[in-house]
This record gives C-alpha cells, sequence and structure tokens, in this order.
C-alpha cells in the first residue's frame, strides 16, 4: 500500500499559450475525501467553465485560493493528501520531506491575450472581461481595472463599451465558419443509430436549424457496410461534398472519430466540429464492450451492456431492447469492431485531425466524467486549440444532458 503524501496541487495548464488561470469555484471542501476522476474545482476559460478532475484518490487538506482569483500557471492553489502517484510524478516524497508540487497538467485550451498592464507586468482580468473586449474591440490594458488586485472585470469593459468608446475596432476575432451554420449533421457511435439523436433535432429544428442525422455504413438502413472506419470516413466524406456549404458536423464516440477524419479531407464543407466522448483520442477503451455489442444476440446480453452508457441507456423499453438486439444479432459489426480496436487497445487516431482542423475552425471536445466505454482523462490528449468540457455524464451526454449540447450547438451556429 502506498504511503499518503501531502502535495501542492498547481493551477493547471489550459492551452500552450496560457500564463493565468481564473478559479471559478472549489467543488470539494478541506478535508473532504475525493477519488481519482472525481471534479476538484471549477476552472473559468474564455470559452467555457471546465472542471479540472482528480488524478489520483486523496484528501483536500486546504485551499491555497479564493474563488475569483487569477493564478499564475504552476502556482499552487491546494494542499492535498495523495496515496497515488500523480501524472508526471516519479517519487511521492518522504513523509519528513518538504511539501513538493505536482506538475501543471495541460487540461482545455484557452486563448490569452497578453496586453502588458504595465512594464513587466502582467495583465489580469477575468476571462469574461476578456471575451467581452475582443468582442468589443477594447483594448484591455486601457483600463483600470475595478476587480481585486486591480483587476479587469467584465463590467469595467462593458462601462467602456456603453461609453461608445472602441479602441481597436479592427481587433475582433472572425473565425472562419464560426457563424451562420444553419445545417447540423449528427453522426452517431458505434452500434448506434440516426435516431439516437432525435430529441436534440426536435429542439434545434424548433429553433430554426436545419438537422441530418443518417445510419453509418454497418448500421441500421444503411445497407453499405463497414469494413473498417475508412468505409465511415469515405461514406461521410461524399455527403459532406453534396452539401451546399459549410456544415456544422457532431460525431459521436466513433461518430466522432469519423467526423474528425471526413471534415479534414472535405475542409470547405466543414465550419465548426463538435466531438462528443469520442474515440481515437488515446489508447484505452473498454472493448469488451465493443466486442459484446457486435455479437449480441439477445436482449438479456444487450440489457447489461446499454448500462455502461448510462442512466438513460439503461431504460429503453424492452420492445427497442429486442428490436436492437434483432438487428445487432445479424454480426453487422463484428468486423468494424476487430478493426477499430485491439482487445482494449484503439487502432484509430483523432487527434492528428482535430489538431490540423483547429487550425482553421472552431473544434469543441466533450468528455464525460462516468463513461466507462471511452476513458474521461482522453481529455487531456487534446490539442491546445480544442475547447475541451467535461461534464456529469456517461458515454452519451446527448441522452445524458441533452441542454448542454443544444446550448453549445445554439451558442456558436
Amino acid at each position: 500500500m502506498n504511503a499518503v503524501t501531502q502535495v501542492k496541487l498547481p493551477m493547471p495548464r489550459l492551452g500552450e499559450t496560457m500564463e493565468q488561470g481564473t478559479i471559478s469555484n472549489w467543488l470539494v471542501k478541506p478535508g473532504d475525501d475525493f477519488a481519482r476522476g472525481d471534479p476538484l474545482l471549477e476552472l473559468e476559460t474564455d470559452k467555457t467553465l471546465v472542471e479540472y478532475p482528480a488524478l489520483g484518490s486523496g484528501k483536500l487538506i486546504e485551499t491555497l485560493v479564493e474563488p475569483g482569483d487569477v493564478v499564475d500557471v504552476g502556482a499552487p492553489i491546494a494542499i492535498i493528501e495523495t496515496p497515488d502517484v500523480w501524472d508526471s510524478v516519479a517519487d511521492a516524497p518522504e513523509a519528513d520531506a518538504p511539501i513538493e508540487e505536482l506538475p501543471a497538467v495541460s487540461t482545455v485550451p484557452d486563448t490569452v491575450i497578453s496586453n502588458p498592464q504595465a512594464a513587466g507586468d502582467k495583465l489580469r482580468a477575468t476571462p469574461l472581461a476578456r471575451r467581452l473586449a475582443r468582442q468589443g474591440g477594447i483594448d484591455l490594458s486601457a483600463l483600470n481595472g475595478t476587480g481585486r488586485r486591480g483587476r479587469v472585470e467584465a463590467r469595467d469593459v462593458q462601462s467602456r463599451l456603453e461609453a461608445g468608446t472602441s479602441l481597436l475596432s479592427s481587433a475582433r476575432i472572425n473565425r472562419t465558419g464560426a457563424n451562420d451554420l444553419s445545417t447540423v449533421i449528427f453522426i452517431h457511435g458505434f452500434a448506434g443509430l440516426g435516431s439516437n439523436w432525435a430529441a436534440l433535432r426536435s429542439n434545434l429544428q424548433k429553433a430554426g436549424l436545419k438537422t441530418v442525422a443518417p445510419d453509418m455504413p454497418g448500421h441500421g438502413q444503411n445497407s453499405a457496410e463497414a469494413n473498417g472506419a475508412e468505409d465511415c470516413i469515405a461514406w461521410l466524406e461524399a455527403l459532406l461534398n453534396e452539401q451546399d456549404g459549410p456544415v456544422h458536423l457532431v460525431g459521436h464516440s466513433l461518430g466522432a472519430h469519423v467526423a474528425a477524419l471526413a471534415a479534414d479531407r472535405a475542409r470547405s464543407k466543414t465550419g465548426r466540429l463538435t466531438l462528443v466522448a469520442p474515440a481515437g483520442c488515446g489508447h484505452e477503451i473498454n472493448g469488451d464492450f465493443l466486442q459484446g455489442m457486435a455479437h449480441a444476440h439477445s436482449a438479456g446480453e444487450l440489457a447489461h451492456l446499454l448500462r455502461l452508457l448510462g442512466p438513460k441507456a439503461s431504460k429503453l423499453p424492452s420492445d427497442a431492447m429486442e428490436t436492437m438486439s434483432n438487428e445487432l444479432s445479424r454480426g453487422r459489426l463484428i468486423t468494424l469492431a476487430n478493426a477499430v480496436a485491439r482487445g482494449n487497445m484503439q487502432c484509430i487516431d483523432t487527434i492528428s485531425a482535430a489538431a490540423a482542423l483547429s487550425q482553421e475552425i472552431p473544434v469543441t471536445a466533450i468528455f464525460g466524467t462516468a463513461d466507462m466505454i471511452i476513458p474521461k482523462e482522453h481529455m487531456f490528449n487534446m490539442p491546445p486549440r480544442v475547447s475541451s468540457h467535461i461534464v456529469r455524464t456517461g458515454h452519451m451526454p446527448q441522452w445524458d444532458s441533452p441542454a448542454l449540447l443544444e446550448k453549445l450547438i445554439l451558442q456558436t451556429n
């Protein structure tokens, strides 16, 4: 059994260019125990509010910063006790050794505006203030912050905007394809169907968006077979090339991998990419689930497998379960399952395509804290420009938390 050691938890790096981060809220209190993967605190970025999960088990001893504090990357934010060796920490310190700091962990990317407040000083501003300044063409370094230790607050930017002064009117960011995407194409995951998106599609269509959710090759009503991911990628690439203009492409699990690679090949037809519980972003996967779904022959078998997907999936009606098991018993997915993973190791790579695409269009990734198919820790592998979210769901955020996906899509279309 590992000895319990006290260490200092550092402010994680939220992107390659990030120098500071904002503490939004502590989710555990001093004295509370936590397990690996439990969210410890919320960190605010220009793009989102993200939970920072524990990389090992332990207990929170003391918080060193308060909500609203802007903290340099790598600076200590808390003292914890842990029996585990957290990532990149080779050895735990001896019991009588001074408290050590865990290395900063790269989590969610952020864009930092580097406008010195004074010679040699770093500009202090909340993420919301930075976002409002970018949108309104305001030079943050020209503002007098009214927040703690001179930090520029959103109200400071709003006051300048209301005064009608725009010092940098040309500084607005124009993200290619980020606006006016009237069509959203949804790509389901392994053993799923286009109908999995029905509830979300209904809400988006009421908001005026056109949505499309086809069955992938090897699935449902699509008569084409899928002997590997490439068959699905080529199919989606052809579908994208039929579109009149750029679309918002949303893919789930294996569908996220298919979406990323097809979008990379059809860049002029993709204005935004959202990856939900994406496969291909790390080595590990629940291979038993893949093989179980591919070889399922009864509703009973299927019921046990669906419990791994989350609370909503486990409550499918018995008739839907029977229909699904009959479809899977045809064995159409066996070859695809063998091509996607070998045992519990993935054979596909989504990260390279996501990295390339994120240089040109907005790319978002969403991971569930209770995902039993794709490890949530794969979030830490995402390229710096990908805006990553970790949410309290299982492998099916579109079922467990549809309002979140709806909000993300409506905000960016």
